[in-house]
């Protein structure tokens, strides 16, 4: 009986040594670090995985010496665990630093079972598995989430997460406030427990539904009592797989921002009311002065028209006679100059002043507008010195508009110089820019106002002790046209009485090769003086005003010429078809503004009439007092030959005239 259990307790002792070996080459192949320790706490074995994580002989670590592998912080927590361990004979696990070979320590768990064999403790065995990165993701997710409850806890919006079944699973410190009740009263219910407003209730259950569903980001407006607004975003969280494991649920109170946005709307449109009515008076003022201007030419037309008339038949009349008509003329020229200077301005505030621009001189015109103001300057007794040292530099512009910059210069300083005083008018280069300078010993100006100079309808003296006429447009132009042009104008004065210093800076042109040269208006002609005759000229006049039609009726017939007056177009169809073939119109000379028909609907008929009669095409002439580019383009695109405005110059219209006729019987 007793030698079969010694024969199995040898078998069991061979069978056991056996193993041993074959345990010590699984555990050295271990994927983790291995070892044991003795009933004493002293370890007897690490696997090889232990020798190579640290760097160390495995005699080294035997004993105690494993701890020197360990961080110096965590040493005593270590062997409290494994005295505590040992003590009760259970299992154990702890994490701390293990030194790595590299003396990097690296987070490890330890995780160790008592070795019990008929009741006593026969050691201890364990592993050790590196755990540094989950840790590390621990410890980042940690700190995320305390980022995030630190952030969420001191938001004034309203942050939550919920589950599938629409449960609080958090909330901040806001949602406290929004649904009046403590934390421990929200988590855990759903929202409609919390008796939230309908209207929010809703559409946040919508909202929520669709982000679970669609795993989309939602968002959602809604309103609740007491004006109050909301704007939500509801987030899913998605965990491992990509299923929607929860929603984060962001509230944002928009109520002072809605309000705002109510405000700005409200802002935005009275601006654009206000903007409509700007433009519509700012249209509304410009078709009026339009329709002014049309209506103030036209009776000037007549004017200047019956005063040429007179002039011819009042030769020989006395000295009076002769200042008067003078006199009317001065007047009708100074209308017409300011109507000009108005509808000029009007363009330049509306951005609507189109300039025609091409290479130019710039002396022949700055010599042509002295000229034309020596007449006005000898007049007022004043002497006009010019010193020019600009030679034959060009720029860049609109000949017509540069003239209208000078000659309002120059009229500015004839206004404003007394009896005897000296006008200096010179011009050189300075910096690539033409500067041309208009000085005199005029009246000067006070030095309050010079920075207003500029400002349309601005004037110095006050409007009831005005000493000089004029809309205050003159300077303005200069602006503006300079401007234009790329350049600028600029005052000085030193005062009342003490004369002032105009100057206009206009950029110059690099010099070419090529000079452009301009006609001279003021060239030295023989024939110049002398009118053409109309004698022999069939003219039919075509103009819807009974004044303006019979005046130049009589200046043409006072130069010699048939005419035949028509109020409309169908009076002018009349007249074509009672004319005979001799005495049917050379050339016709129309006004554009007409009712029923206008000058164009007239001219076409005229030409169909032409042609259905197998007549060549008479010179026609544009005679309006619409004064644009533009109309003068459409003029001679619809088949005016010219264009002409009012008032016109008595001796223009009988030049032209004349040449058309040329041009018929050529």
């Amino acid at each position: 009986m007793t030698a079969r259990p010694a024969k199995l307790a040898a078998s069991s002792r061979g069978r056991r040594s056996i193993g041993a070996a074959q345990y010590r080459r699984i555990a050295d192949h271990a994927p983790v670090m291995v070892w044991a320790a003795a009933p004493d706490r002293r370890c007897t074995y690490f696997n090889r995985r232990w020798v190579e994580f640290t760097g160390r002989p495995a005699e080294a670590h035997l004993g105690d010496g494993w701890l020197e592998s360990v961080h110096p912080e965590d040493r005593d927590r270590c062997l409290a665990a494994y005295a505590r361990a040992f003590s009760a004979v259970q299992p154990f696990e702890i994490e701390y630093r293990l030194r790595r070979a590299d003396g990097e320590h690296r987070w490890v768990l330890a995780r160790g079972v008592p070795l019990v064999e008929d009741g006593t403790l026969d050691g201890f065995v364990g592993c050790c598995l590196d755990v540094s990165e989950r840790r590390e993701a621990q410890d980042a997710a940690r700190k995320r989430e305390e980022d995030f409850r630190t952030l969420a806890e001191n938001l004034p919006d309203v942050i939550a997460r919920i589950d599938r079944n629409l449960r609080f699973l958090y909330v901040n410190r806001a949602a406290e406030t929004l649904f009046g009740r403590p934390r421990t009263r929200i988590v855990g219910r759903q929202h409609h427990a919390l008796e939230l407003p309908p209207a929010l209730a809703a559409a946040w259950s919508e909202a929520a539904a669709a982000a679970f569903e669609s795993g989309e980001e939602q968002r959602f407006d809604a309103a609740a009592a007491g004006e109050r607004q909301f704007s939500g975003r509801l987030v899913p969280e998605r965990v491992a797989g990509g299923a929607v494991d929860a929603v984060l649920a962001i509230l944002y109170d928009v109520t002072a921002r809605a309000h705002e946005d109510e405000k700005r709307a409200q802002m935005l449109a009275r601006e654009r009311h206000a903007r409509a009515h700007a433009e519509s008076a700012t249209f509304a003022r410009d078709q009026f002065l339009a329709i002014v201007s049309h209506e103030l030419r036209s009776p000037l037309n007549g004017i200047k028209s019956w005063t040429h008339v007179l002039e011819n038949l009042l030769g020989d009349a006395s000295a009076t006679v002769r200042r008067a008509l003078a006199g009317i003329m001065i007047g009708v020229e100074h209308q017409v100059r300011l109507i000009e200077d108005l509808l000029d301005v009007t363009r330049a505030m509306s951005g609507t002043l189109g300039l025609v621009k091409h290479p130019m001189p710039i002396m022949p015109v700055l010599a042509d507008a002295v000229e034309a103001m020596r007449a006005h300057a000898i007049e007022k007794d004043l002497r006009i010195v010019t010193n020019y040292d600009l030679g034959e530099r060009e720029m860049h512009g609109d000949p017509d508009r540069v003239r209208q910059v000078f000659t309002n210069l120059l009229t500015n300083a004839v206004k404003f110089t007394p009896p005897g005083g000296t006008i200096h008018v010179s011009a050189r280069a300075e910096g690539g820019m033409a500067c041309v300078e208009v000085r005199d010993n005029g009246v000067g100006i006070p030095p309050e106002f010079v920075p207003y100079l500029f400002d349309p309808f601005r004037q110095a003296e006050g409007s009831s002790s005005r000493r000089q006429e004029g809309l205050g447009l003159g300077l303005a132009l200069v602006q503006r046209l300079a401007e234009l042009h790329g350049g600028h104008a600029t005052c000085e004065s030193e005062g009342v009485d003490r004369g002032a210093t105009f100057r206009v800076f206009l950029p110059l042109r690099r010099e070419s090769g090529a000079r452009v040269v301009l006609p001279d208006a003021h060239r030295d002609d023989p024939n110049a003086s002398a009118l053409p005759s109309l004698d022999g000229v069939h003219v039919l006049l075509i103009d819807d005003q009974r004044e303006a039609r019979e005046s130049l009726g009589a200046l043409l017939t006072q130069s010699g010429a048939s005419v035949d007056l028509a109020g409309s177009c169908a009076e002018a169809m009349a007249s074509l078809e009672l004319a005979s073939e001799g005495a049917r119109p050379e050339v016709i000379v129309c006004d554009i503004a007409m009712p029923g028909e206008d000058g164009y609907a007239t001219l076409k008929r005229i030409r169909a009439w032409e042609a259905a009669h197998g007549m060549g095409k008479r010179p026609a002439v544009a005679l309006t007092a619409f004064t644009e580019r533009e109309d003068r383009r459409r003029a001679l695109a619809e088949g005016f030959q010219m264009h002409l405005t009012k008032p016109v110059a008595p001796a223009e219209l009988i030049t032209v005239i004349a040449s058309a006729a040329r041009r018929t019987r050529i």
